[in-house]
C-alpha cells in the first residue's frame, strides 16, 4: 500500500500546522517565529527570521497559485498571517477540476512510452533548475535513467542520479535500496514514480547514515508539472466577488487630519488612507458597544461563509430580523479592520484576533480614530464641551464637512462609548 510521502514537509506546511491549532490566526510574524520552535527564535537573527518565513510564505503562495490551487496563508503588511478561509463554489470547483487533470496527466504518463516519460522527467528537472541533464541508455528500470546536477546557483554542484517508474504498485524498499547502492560518495539520488511509496520505503530513504535518496511520488511528480507548465495547458478567467470593504462608504481621507495637540493616537491618519463609514449596532444606540463588537468578532472565528455568519448574526440579535439589515450592521467589524471577507468567507484581522483575545478598548480607539470618516474632526469639535447635551448640539448645527448630522451624531456616540 502506498504512504503519502512525508519528506517534502516545508515551513509552511509547519506554519500550517501551527495555524490550525491557534484558531486559524492571525499570529503575529515573531509569534509564528516562536511557536516554530526554539531553533527559529534567536534574538540575534530576529530580522533574518522573520524575513526568512515571510518570504517562504510568499514563495508557497506562487507555488500552489502555479499548481492550480489557492493560495492558503493571508499575509498582511508581512507584520501577520492567518490561514486562508476555503474558497467560494467557484473556486472550489475550479481547484476540483485541477485535481482531475492532475489525475488524469498521471493516468496518460503510466501509459506513454518508457523512453518519452524519461525525456519528460529531464525536461522537467532542467525546468525545475537542474543542469546538465542526461537520459541514459535504456535499463528497463534495473539502473539509474538520468544523470543531472544540482546547482546552487554555480555555489554547490550536487552530482544527481535518477530513477523514473512508471509503476501503478507502490516503489518499495528494494528498490531505495538499489539505487542508494550504485550511488557514489558525492551523489544524491532520485526515485521519480507516477505511483508511490511503500511505508518502508520512506523509512529507508530518511536514513541519515548512508547516501541521500529522494523520493517524488505521483501527485508530487504531477504538481510540479503542472507547477512548470509540462503537459498541461493553462487559462486564464476572471471571478468576481463583491468588494464588502468598498461597500462600508469608504472614501480617501483627504479631509481626516484634524487632531488635538500631543494627541499621538490619531496620528495614524494619513493623507489617502482609506477611511469608512459606521452603521448602527444591532444592540442599539444605549448597548455597551465593546460587549456587541466582542460577540460580532466572536461570530467570525471559524472564519464562517458570509451567508452563515448573517445565519449566526441574527440567532444571537433577534431584532434583526432581515438579513440584509443585518449584512449592513456586521459591516462594522470591516470599517473598524477587525474582520474582512474573502472568497464568501466572514475572516478575523490580526487586529480583531487580539482584541477577541484582550478585549482592550484601546485596541479599538486606535482603530476608531484612525479608519473611520470624521472621527478625528467630531472629537476636534466638542473636545472643549463637557456637557453632553451641548456636544450633541453642536454636532447637530455644524457637523464636519462630508458628514450628515445623523452620521456625525452616531461618530459622537462611539467616541463617548470608547471614552475619546
Amino acid at each position: 500500500m502506498a504512504e503519502p510521502a512525508q519528506f517534502s514537509e516545508t515551513l509552511a506546511d509547519r506554519v500550517e500546522h501551527v495555524l490550525r491549532k491557534r484558531q486559524l490566526g492571525p499570529l503575529s510574524v515573531k509569534e509564528l517565529i516562536t511557536a516554530l520552535g526554539p531553533e527559529r527564535d534567536t534574538s540575534a537573527t530576529t530580522l533574518a527570521a522573520e524575513h526568512q518565513l515571510v518570504q517562504a510564505l510568499r514563495e508557497d503562495e506562487l507555488r500552489r497559485a502555479a499548481r492550480g490551487k489557492r493560495p492558503r496563508f493571508g499575509i498582511t503588511d508581512g507584520e501577520s498571517v492567518r490561514l486562508r478561509p476555503p474558497g467560494n463554489p467557484a473556486e472550489a470547483a475550479v481547484e476540483e477540476w485541477n485535481e482531475r487533470v492532475k489525475l488524469d496527466l498521471l493516468e496518460q504518463l503510466r501509459e506513454c512510452d518508457p523512453i518519452v516519460f524519461e525525456h519528460i522527467v529531464a525536461q522537467l528537472l532542467i525546468a525545475i533548475g537542474y543542469e546538465e541533464v542526461r537520459v541514459t541508455k535504456r535499463s528497463n528500470d534495473g539502473g539509474v535513467d538520468v544523470h543531472a546536477i544540482l546547482s546552487a546557483r554555480g555555489v554547490t554542484r550536487v552530482p544527481t542520479a535518477l530513477q523514473v517508474k512508471r509503476w501503478r504498485k507502490p516503489v518499495g524498499r528494494p528498490e531505495v535500496q538499489q539505487l542508494r547502492g550504485s550511488l557514489k560518495s558525492t551523489q544524491q539520488g532520485v526515485i521519480v514514480t507516477t505511483s508511490g511509496f511503500s511505508r518502508p520505503a520512506l523509512e529507508d530513504a530518511a536514513r541519515q547514515d548512508g547516501s541521500p535518496v529522494h523520493l517524488i511520488d505521483g501527485q508530487m511528480l504531477a504538481d510540479l508539472m503542472v507547477e512548470h507548465g509540462l503537459g498541461v495547458q493553462t487559462a486564464r478567467v476572471a471571478f468576481f466577488s463583491l468588494d464588502e470593504q468598498r461597500l462600508t462608504g469608504g472614501s480617501p481621507a483627504a479631509t481626516a487630519t484634524a487632531t488635538t495637540e500631543g494627541d499621538q493616537v490619531s496620528s495614524g491618519v494619513r493623507q489617502g488612507s482609506q477611511m469608512y463609514f459606521l452603521a448602527q449596532l444591532p444592540g442599539g444606540r444605549n448597548a455597551d458597544y465593546l460587549s456587541t463588537l466582542a460577540i460580532m468578532a466572536q461570530l467570525a472565528e471559524e472564519q464562517p461563509t458570509l451567508d452563515e455568519y448573517i445565519e449566526a448574526f441574527q440567532q444571537h440579535f433577534p431584532g434583526i430580523s432581515r438579513a440584509d439589515e443585518a449584512r449592513r450592521r456586521m459591516r462594522v467589524l470591516l470599517s473598524l479592520g477587525l474582520a474582512e471577507v474573502e472568497s464568501s468567507h466572514v475572516t478575523l484581522t490580526f487586529l480583531g484576533r487580539r482584541f477577541v483575545d484582550d478585549r482592550d478598548p484601546r485596541l479599538l480607539r486606535e482603530a476608531f480614530l484612525a479608519r473611520i470618516a470624521g472621527a478625528a474632526e467630531v472629537r476636534a469639535l466638542v473636545v472643549d464641551l463637557a456637557d453632553d447635551r451641548a456636544r450633541r448640539q453642536r454636532v447637530l448645527d455644524d457637523p464636519p464637512a462630508g458628514l450628515s448630522s445623523t452620521q456625525a451624531t452616531l461618530v459622537l456616540r462611539w467616541l463617548t462609548q470608547l471614552g475619546l
